[in-house]
């Protein structure tokens, strides 16, 4: 069931851990779990969440993975460098956080438009990804254009109206129906605060700028080999269950979870459905793995 109670989510930094960018930034990180011997797990951010959010949403995979979340480049405790960030420039960061903490090969748990950040690391950097979970997709199975409009309205709000305006926008588009009747104001007033106190106007502006730069190849799809788990809410805006079904045709060795009564961030309205679907599915990719590799040895 759908959580109203976002008033009590806990958004304070536990500490300071962060690598320098080769362009004089510094991208912040935490980790938690069970420790280096984990199945790691990295959380990429979408554009509105900063990093401490994860916690209040992965209690459960914390007792049996090591878990790996930072913020962007330009995004909370993160510093930005010199220049405005491409969209090439989180993709690299990625891969400097993975080589930073020693990971050869890790899932990567995506939400929205960090979705074309995991797909994007994945088309480039596949032996370093162990399987993908991508929830509530920002990009489409079938091209840009939609996403690409989407983007260039959120711009155009976000200029006129500040984080404010865009919140305002955002909100009935992102949480379900039952959240935001069950929760009122109360919801609202304690994403928004949240939203406008955790997130800058230029930071929002700089990212969204850089997603346009990113193509949404329908074909290109074929080349995710990694094991996916998509994970929808059923009251998703921007996915219907067509395009679901475009999306497992299109992608090898894809599979999906819908959670009822959740939006296009399902960790927030459903975190026990979240984490379940997610713990299920690295867990019969590691089944998989292991399999493979007694095969392999007795082969040989």
């Amino acid at each position: 069931m759908p959580n109203p109670e976002f008033g009590v989510l806990d958004v304070r930094y536990k500490n300071h851990e962060a690598i320098a960018l080769p362009d004089g930034g510094e991208l912040y990180y935490e980790e938690s779990g069970i420790g280096g011997d984990g199945t790691p797990l990295t959380f990429v951010n979408n554009f509105y969440i900063v990093s401490p959010i994860w916690g209040n949403f992965t209690q459960e995979l914390a007792k049996e993975f090591r878990l790996l979340n930072y913020d962007l480049r330009n995004q909370g405790a993160s510093t930005p460098g010199p220049a405005p960030a491409t969209f090439d420039d989180h993709v690299e960061d990625l891969r400097r956080l993975l080589d930073h903490r020693g990971i050869e090969q890790t899932y990567l748990v995506a939400t929205s438009i960090s979705t074309l950040i995991a797909r994007e690391f994945t088309y480039k950097y596949p032996e370093r990804v162990a399987g993908l979970v991508l929830i509530g997709p920002a990009f489409s199975p079938n091209g840009s254009l939609r996403r690409i409009l989407l983007s260039k309205h959120w711009l155009a709000t976000l200029e006129s109206g500040g984080t404010t305006g865009l919140f305002n926008l955002l909100y009935p588009l992102v949480f379900p129906d039952q959240l935001v009747h069950a929760g009122g104001t109360a919801a609202y007033l304690a994403l928004r605060d949240n939203f406008l106190a955790l997130l800058s106007k230029s930071s929002i502006a700089e990212n969204l700028k850089a997603s346009l730069e990113v193509e949404d190849d329908p074909d290109k799809l074929a080349t995710l080999t990694r094991p996916t788990l998509i994970i929808n809410g059923d009251g998703d805006f921007a996915w219907s269950r067509s395009v679901i079904e475009d999306a497992l045709a299109r992608i090898p060795d894809s599979r999906e979870v819908t959670l009822p009564r959740a939006g296009h961030v399902p960790f927030f309205d459903d975190p026990a459905g979240f984490q379940k679907a997610t713990a299920e599915f690295v867990r019969d990719c590691e089944a998989a793995r292991a399999a493979e590799r007694r095969g392999a040895a007795a082969a040989a």
